[in-house]
């Protein structure tokens, strides 16, 4: 498959601001075709690419001219959209969190293994590569053992009106900024944590509005996260060594122009790096065709 053709479901923030831009410029792909509830913010970006407008989500999913759907929807629907895509044989790229709970994210991946569907949950940040330049650094020793992983992704509240405001929705600090932390842990350590301990707060609704997690993964080695929906901006990790630290000041949410800083600290001595700017998104894409055609 020399491009994935996309056909994309969603036409929000994501797509509109980050998605489709990358998918043009990727080289990888090609955007067939959007739909949207909502038909006009469809028709905008359709004339924004010129792709075609699906009024209907099943004429999108039998389009013989789309490999693969991007969906960038509420969390409540994931799972009845990626099942929807697998019974067309089209690959899935969907946004995170890619389920409501473990019982429903297993059902999901199981869904598409047994269709033989590539699924990948859109964490983009882990392609930027200066994670990359984290883990050279790591592996010639220069902070020595890590032992500590720390992180932190929060924001200001979102209007009452946001799906993420939205607990039917999928809302929710841990599902959206939350999830950050937990899967650049888990990432990291390249294992699960053997036992977690949690700290959640909930606003006047009832929505987890902000938490705290400890995570123990053994060997000595632990991390704690941060997370929440009514701070201030916070997007960062830390790592802390038997013999220093190393931070990147900006983690997750970094755009394409956007310089990385990686600040190293043995002792008394702090040494920073500007890195290169990357393209999180379009990284991304080359990964999901990557591994489509390594399938």
């Amino acid at each position: 498959m020399e491009k994935i053709g996309f056909g994309i479901i969603g036409c929000g923030y994501q797509t509109t601001k980050n998605m489709a831009p990358a998918m043009a410029k990727s080289g990888v792909s090609n955007i067939v075709g959007f739909y949207d509830l909502d038909r006009a913010k469809a028709q905008t970006l359709s004339d924004v690419y010129n792709a075609a407008v699906f009024d209907d989500l099943d004429d999108l999913l039998a389009c013989p001219e789309i490999d693969a759907v991007y969906i960038a929807t509420p969390i409540s629907t994931h799972a009845e959209l990626c099942k929807k895509a697998a019974d067309h044989a089209k690959h899935v790229l969907c946004e995170k969190s890619l389920a409501l709970n473990p019982d429903q994210d297993a059902e999901i991946r199981e869904y598409c293994e047994a269709m033989d569907i590539c699924l990948l949950e859109g964490f983009m940040y882990q392609y930027h590569t200066q994670h990359g330049f984290v883990r050279e650094i790591i592996a010639k020793g220069e902070i020595g053992e890590p032992v500590l992983f720390q992180a932190w992704f929060g924001f200001p509240p979102f209007p009452d009106t946001d799906f993420r405001m939205k607990k039917e929705l999928g809302g929710g600090a841990l599902l959206d900024a939350g999830a950050y932390v937990i899967h650049a842990a888990k990432n990291f350590f390249g294992r699960e944590p053997e036992t977690e301990h949690r700290v959640i707060t909930h606003n006047h609704n009832g929505l987890d509005i902000q938490g705290s997690i400890l995570m123990d993964f053994g060997q000595g080695q632990s991390a704690l996260l941060s997370y929440g929906m009514n701070n201030s901006y916070k997007n960062s990790y830390s790592i802390w060594g038997t013999k220093g630290e190393i931070t990147l000041t900006r983690a997750f949410s970094i755009p394409e122009f956007h310089i990385p800083v990686c600040r190293i600290t043995v002792q008394s001595l702090v040494r920073e790096y500007q890195l290169q700017p990357c393209n999180q998104f379009v990284e991304e894409l080359k990964a999901f065709h990557k591994l489509i055609k390594e399938r």
